[in-house]
């Protein structure tokens, strides 16, 4: 399962920060608010896998092989518009949520099975048709309502090219508007979500799989899904590597036009059927694939399994002992469902499980993908943790220096008066630069950054820098002839902008870094993650469906039917369709403009300026801290300079805690080596 590795180390992490706590408090000091904070949300980690895929590419059957158990009932067809998620829980219970809001909770496998079946499995005699979409963008969208005639003329053309049986098209279009009209007014009882607990290993805690529809032709998978795509942490693409085309328009359409950049980092192709295929053959073809898309997708996150082989294998697993497994065997052969991959290596290994087991793995390949996805999973929760010991050291560290430095005072305090007088004087001196920092250093870096009186302010020229490279973007569309603009202009000019949306929060990481950085030099070491600083996310308030309603609006504007005059005698006008590709474009730029200039950058900027403000007050704020602890032992030296035997006392008190810091430090230390391991530092 992934991220098993990730768990124990994760567990020795918090035990390492549950001991310092525990220290800080025999110690006398506080442990900080970040690193409370820090450690819940390690603790409360979540970790949401995707799965998609084409119709009847074995999506259900893989999940199965994948989690261990048969949690998803694999005789269920595909279900019509559900987003399935899948959690570890004490139970097996599936909780179904209608298009209207309605609820239903079921216990039990075969209830369950059943209810997939009777309310969420879609209909042989509609099997053919895209019942997702239909669900989606006519019954759901009109609840009910008439669907005008035009809307549904529009509907058929576009989904046309989902016509994967290759039906006759009047007998593809004639179908959709059947299923239409039989279930509209039955809109509402539609299911939508579907969550489902099973009593799933610990280590599928905190991981929900996500089983979405099947993906149509043009790679749409759904408004539902594709809000859930967006805050998936790694995307499995499932695929037949038999009875389906290895080259697959879907795939290809999907990651082109739903994924940005960013996402598609997180983003598997997994072939299924590995073991139909002859050696040979099956080599043959995996080429193909890794050639056919290693422009898209990393050669290392092209995966061929067989979920069948693996199913066998948990059974098998199951069974546990040679005379259960072969009495498995021999039933299955007497029904007819014998499965020779399985059986055939079961007799060539002569009872030893052992070696049946590793013949398995092998020829299911699903270590391979298990390893993949926990690789591609654990480097972002290993650095969390990671970070998370940095700032662990940097308290230690710094508890250290203040104990130490103290400790050396004392012990050349001890019977030297004048030794003593000049410490003093440069606590006083310390606590008078700290005093400097407070009252001018975090003025200067809040002016270099926010300052637009004068044209210095950092964040705003630069901010204007990105908004001229955004217009000269745009431009290069309005430029476009007429003659010049495709069918994919469009979805480039979509991809444009969404990468603008995601480049405008990268600039607001990005600021927040920058800052962050400067004030640990220039004032005090406090945190590397600008997440311990509180402020208001950024999220731009554009989505794809703010695009598409651009898009449509500029469309409207620019189609319409001229009316033509025809015939010398007997006169007659018809009416032409006319629409204005460049005028479209322009239309769409300029709306695109409008929204990054007056909406998105400036809050963007907006954003950024607050975030730094924050993050002036947080360091203000730990300044002071730090001043009061200054004075704190200002104050002490002061009292211990009438007392000998208080200084000897301390010394006592100060190697003590210098023995517990430098303890923690060495366990801090030795657990950050051993996680950099995992991510290759």
């Amino acid at each position: 399962m992934i991220l098993k590795d990730y768990k124990q180390n994760k567990k020795q992490v918090l035990a390492i920060f549950d001991e310092y706590a525990r220290l800080s408090k025999a110690v006398g000091k506080e442990v900080d608010e970040s690193i409370k904070e820090q450690a819940d949300k390690i603790k409360n980690e979540i970790f949401n896998l995707m799965i998609l895929g084409e119709a009847k590419s074995g999506k259900s059957t893989f999940i199965n092989a994948y989690l261990g158990k048969e949690v998803v009932p694999m005789d269920v067809r595909e279900c019509t518009s559900a987003i399935i998620r899948i959690r570890r829980g004490d139970k097996f219970e599936l909780v179904a949520k209608s298009a209207a809001g309605g609820k239903s909770t079921i216990t039990g496998y075969d209830k369950i099975k059943e209810f997939l079946k009777s309310h969420a499995a879609i209909s042989d005699k509609y099997r053919n048709i895209p019942i997702t979409t239909i669900n989606n963008e006519l019954l759901i969208k009109y609840k009910g309502k008439e669907i005008p005639g035009k809307i549904m003329d529009s509907f058929l053309q576009e989904e046309a090219k989902d016509n994967y049986y290759n039906l006759d098209t009047g007998e593809y279009n004639r179908l959709i508007r059947r299923y239409v009209a039989e279930n509209a007014k039955d809109w509402g009882r539609i299911i939508v979500e579907i969550d489902i607990t099973y009593p799933l290993p610990e280590e599928m805690q905190g991981i929900t799989i996500i089983d979405s529809p099947g993906v149509g032709a043009g790679g749409n998978v759904g408004r539902v899904a594709e809000d859930y795509i967006s805050q998936a942490n790694a995307i499995i693409f499932v695929k037949s590597l038999c009875g389906q085309a290895l080259s697959t328009v879907s795939f290809l359409n999907f990651l082109r036009n739903n994924c940005t950049n960013r996402k598609k980092e997180s983003l598997f192709l997994v072939f299924t059927g590995k073991s139909n295929l002859q050696g040979a053959e099956f080599e043959s073809l995996r080429e193909q694939a890794v050639d056919m898309y290693k422009n898209d997708i990393g050669q290392e996150k092209i995966i061929c399994v067989d979920s069948k082989v693996q199913l066998f294998l948990n059974k098998c697993r199951e069974l546990g002992t040679e005379e259960k497994i072969d009495d498995f065997f021999d039933r299955l052969d007497n029904a007819g469902d014998d499965f020779a991959p399985a059986s055939k290596r079961w007799l060539k290994s002569k009872g030893d499980i052992t070696k049946f087991e590793e013949s398995m793995e092998e020829l299911s390949n699903f270590n391979s993908i298990q390893a993949a996805i926990e690789k591609f999973a654990r480097v972002a929760n290993y650095l969390q943790l990671i970070d998370f010991l940095d700032n662990l050291e940097k308290e230690c560290t710094r508890y250290r220096g203040i104990y130490s430095e103290a400790l050396k005072v004392a012990e050349e305090n001890v019977d030297d008066p004048v030794a003593l007088e000049d410490r003093i004087r440069e606590k006083k001196n310390e606590i008078d630069e700290v005093y400097s920092k407070i009252t001018e250093g975090i003025m200067e870096i809040y002016k270099r950054y926010t300052d637009n009186i004068n044209g210095e302010g950092v964040i705003m020229n630069e901010a204007t820098a990105k908004q001229k490279e955004y217009e000269g973007e745009l431009e290069n569309f309005r430029r476009l002839t007429e003659s010049q603009i495709t069918d994919s202009t469009f979805s480039s000019m979509k991809k444009m902008t969404l990468d603008a949306i995601d480049d405008t929060k990268d600039f607001r990481r990005q600021m927040a870094d920058r800052v962050i950085e400067e004030c640990n030099q220039k004032l005090i070491q406090y945190t590397d993650d600008p997440s311990q600083i509180p402020a208001e996310a950024y999220i731009p308030n554009f989505t794809e469906s703010d695009f598409d309603s651009i898009d449509k609006d500029a469309k409207k504007q620019t189609s319409g039917y001229n009316e033509v005059e025809e015939g010398w005698t007997f006169k007659s006008v018809s009416r032409v369709p006319y629409h204005h590709l460049r005028e479209h474009v322009k239309l769409v730029a300029e709306s695109i403009h409008k929204r990054l200039n007056d909406d998105i950058i400036p809050k963007m900027t907006d954003n950024v300026v607050n975030y730094v403000t924050n993050c002036t007050e947080i360091y203000r704020d730990k300044l002071k801290e730090h001043k009061v602890e200054l004075e704190e032992e200002y104050q002490k030296l002061l009292d211990d300079r009438d007392s000998n035997e208080k200084l000897r006392a301390n010394v006592a008190d100060l190697k003590k805690k210098v023995t517990i810091v430098e303890g923690q430090l060495g366990s801090i230390t030795g657990m950050k080596e051993e996680l950099k391991s995992y991510v290759g530092e």
